[in-house]
């Protein structure tokens, strides 16, 4: 096998591994940011929970504790915990679904699906230009259409000098 395939091949295997790994962080990203969120809306619940106690047993107030604001509070922190929780679950089945693409990948064969399968990384290849500078587009031939202008232009220049 020439280099140029045990090269290829060894990026499209990264690629694929990179691929797969940035879309799992990245969804669990997600979902901390959400998890994050809703912790900071209980740490305020809980903060107006401590300000209507504090404020009823302070002024002795009797029945505070079956006030509706109190027990709406109450209502939702339980609310925003179920919903952590839920968060926490998905973050969970995200790293199980991953682990288990890799394991079925591991006994298929080792190789784990690919979201690129070839990203024709081959000279002349439309998708090979992100390995050419900005400007250069591809032809039929594998050369580009820019390098052609500025070695045509460089020689006509030679010349003239």
């Amino acid at each position: 096998m020439p280099l140029w395939e045990k090269v290829k091949g060894n990026l499209i295997e990264w690629y694929g591994v990179a691929a797969d790994k940035t879309e799992e962080m990245a969804k669990i990203g997600v979902r901390r940011y959400d998890r994050f969120g809703i912790s900071r809306d209980i740490e305020r619940q809980f903060t107006e929970l401590g300000s209507l106690v504090y404020n009823g047993v302070s002024e002795g107030q009797e029945g505070f504790l079956e006030q509706e604001a109190l027990l709406n509070i109450v209502s939702r922190i339980q609310e925003l915990e179920l919903e952590l929780q839920l968060k926490e679950e998905e973050i969970g089945k995200i790293r199980v679904e991953a682990r288990e693409r890799k394991a079925a990948a591991a006994q298929a064969g080792g190789e784990p699906e690919l979201l690129i399968k070839d990203p024709a990384l081959g000279q002349g290849s439309a998708e090979s230009a992100i390995l050419m500078g900005e400007g250069q587009q591809t032809t039929g031939e594998g050369t580009t259409d820019g390098a052609q202008a500025e070695v045509g232009q460089e020689s006509e220049d030679s010349k003239g000098s």
